[in-house]
């Protein structure tokens, strides 16, 4: 009988471990990962796992609601000390009726130079985040002409806002929701961000340092 490549190889590892090879390995129970399938948890069962998630990532999280949205960004900005801001080109600011002074949004017509100069400058950035993992504390964040990768990691202080039913568990459901996109012939960004609040940094001493690599600080606005 012919041995396989793949026969082979697990000869050789096996060998090496100087075991016998195993043949009846039992195939994972991978339910819980299928897209979409949460059990028995609801929206709300999401929203509490993602507020212990924000305490561990060091991120604020805010519930507030498209009525107070506006206060609730502005009262934010004032926390930061005022400033500059930028935000996106979403369309969703437009949705919203969200509009702020002393602000610049990102726009392929003002060009990288000038973009990357607005996010510098800027004391805080607001973005729309496309889906949140509640498991995680992550934002999902498309890279598009009206949204580039820099705006999320010059500014002093970040702001995301999360839709409610744009919360998923974990990241299998929001890359089934990129796939249907794709499937469905839609353009894409040039890269998917995974976002989980500010950078965390430690030396060998344990010494954490928050906010190393980016904004120093991060708050979810939930609505």
């Amino acid at each position: 009988m012919t041995i396989s490549g793949k026969e082979s190889f697990l000869n050789t590892i096996a060998a090496k471990l100087g075991r016998e090879r195993v043949y009846d390995v039992q195939r994972p129970d991978l339910r819980p990962l299928i897209p979409d399938s949460y059990g028995s948890l609801t929206n709300d069962d999401l929203i509490e796992i993602l507020k212990e998630q924000c305490y561990f990532i060091h991120t604020q999280l805010i519930e507030s609601n498209p009525e107070i949205l506006q206060t609730t960004l502005n009262d934010l900005i004032h926390a930061n000390g005022g400033g500059a801001v930028i935000t996106s080109g979403d369309d969703r600011f437009l949705h919203y009726g969200l509009s702020f002074p002393n602000s610049f949004v990102w726009e392929e017509a003002a060009g990288r130079e000038n973009n990357l100069l607005r996010s510098e400058t800027a004391n805080t950035a607001i973005v729309f985040a496309d889906y949140a993992l509640a498991e995680s504390g992550t934002i999902v964040i498309e890279s598009r002409p009206d949204q580039g990768r820099s705006l999320h990691f010059l500014p002093t202080n970040y702001i995301a806002i999360i839709e409610k039913e744009r919360l998923v568990l974990r990241s299998t459901q929001a890359a089934a929701y990129l796939n249907r996109r794709i499937e469905a012939g839609e353009p894409m960004g040039s890269a998917i961000n995974f976002i989980s609040g500010p950078s965390n940094s430690a030396d060998i001493e344990m010494q954490l340092v928050v906010g190393v690599h980016g904004p120093l600080r991060a708050t979810y606005v939930l609505i």
